[in-house]
């Protein structure tokens, strides 16, 4: 016998082709059911948490499943997070009730204001050195500059980094907003 200890947690979790292809197969299904309006959101997500619980799933095997079905369709597991933090998800500590009700709460919020809100994915650069403390917000080819302070435009980083993402645009005109000043406060 080795001295090595078996984790029967990990084995637990441990996530099989045969487990991918098995839920992939009834998650289809409920879609195709939810489709034809034979059943709603909430029925769909009480009927995971059976097929969860009827098959042993924990919490993180459901997770693992879900990844690697991403993986299958070539979907960055990264990139669904931020789409479903955009849904008030939050992907790492995966509670389903708490998860429907967020996007109740979501759906309903956007339905309100559906003709003015528009979900976007942006990335952020700060820069903080001698001249400067600022953030840049990358949209497209819109870009947001804001500060506490002053911003120096001579700062050689700011200049090199837009001219790196100008670049990375294919040379499209960069729309630059500049906000100093900026003021901050929790409501």
């Amino acid at each position: 016998m080795g001295d090595g200890v078996i984790d029967f947690n990990e084995l637990k979790n441990k996530v099989r082709d045969k487990d991918i292809e098995k839920f992939e197969n009834y998650i289809f299904s409920l879609y195709d059911s939810l489709s034809r309006g034979e059943i709603s959101m909430a029925e769909l997500s009480k009927n995971i948490m059976k097929y969860m619980e009827d098959n042993n799933i924990s919490q993180e095997k459901f997770l693992k499943i879900q990844q690697e079905m991403l993986k299958r369709y070539g979907l960055d597991s990264e990139y669904m997070e931020t789409q479903l933090k955009t849904l008030g998800l939050d992907a790492t500590n995966f509670d389903l009730d708490k998860n429907y009700e967020a996007i109740r709460k979501t759906q309903s919020f956007k339905e309100k204001y559906k003709n003015s809100i528009e979900d976007k994915i942006h990335s952020q650069y700060k820069i903080v050195n001698e001249v400067n403390n600022i953030v840049i917000d990358l949209q497209e080819e819109n870009v947001v500059i804001s500060s506490e302070g002053k911003v120096d435009l001579n700062d050689v980083e700011i200049n090199e980094f837009l001219c790196s993402y100008k670049k990375l645009m294919e040379d499209k005109t960069l729309k630059v907003k500049l906000y100093q000043n900026v003021t901050e406060y929790s409501y």
